[in-house]
């Protein structure tokens, strides 16, 4: 599968962030979450063109994810790019606390970073024929 993932989250999150990565590498998907970035690079310049070079847009979303500037910019860039976007709730906010533009979109909410991979890989592999 070709498609880029792009993976939006709080740096406090990284944890789960890497091993929901992996599964999604396992799952064969093309995902992306900057951890491997060169030293001394450009490190908004990477995220832009990887945003830009990206199909679809996963949004982390935790306790620690809302409060963050960063991942709101990056949703924006997103929904102004018209990629696909999933969010997916991976700790226990209420929905009350999503932000507003986030509830438009159907949303996992998942704290296993395993089962959220699997339930992606599945949701990509049925939108795309396969």
């Amino acid at each position: 599968m070709k498609d880029k993932m792009f993976l939006s989250y709080s740096y406090n999150d990284s944890a789960w962030v890497k091993q929901f990565e992996a599964a999604l590498k396992n799952e064969g998907l093309n995902a992306w979450s900057g951890f491997n970035m060169q030293v001394g690079g450009d490190i908004r310049e990477e995220i832009e063109s990887t945003l830009r070079a990206s199909s679809t847009f996963i949004i982390l979303l935790s306790s620690n994810s809302i409060k963050n500037n960063w991942v709101f910019f990056e949703f924006g860039a997103a929904v102004a790019g018209n990629k696909r976007i999933i969010p997916i709730v991976i700790d226990d906010i209420g929905n009350e606390k999503l932000p507003l533009p986030i509830t438009r979109y159907q949303f996992l909410r998942e704290s296993s970073p395993l089962s959220a991979a699997k339930m992606v890989a599945k949701a990509i592999k049925n939108e795309n024929g396969e």
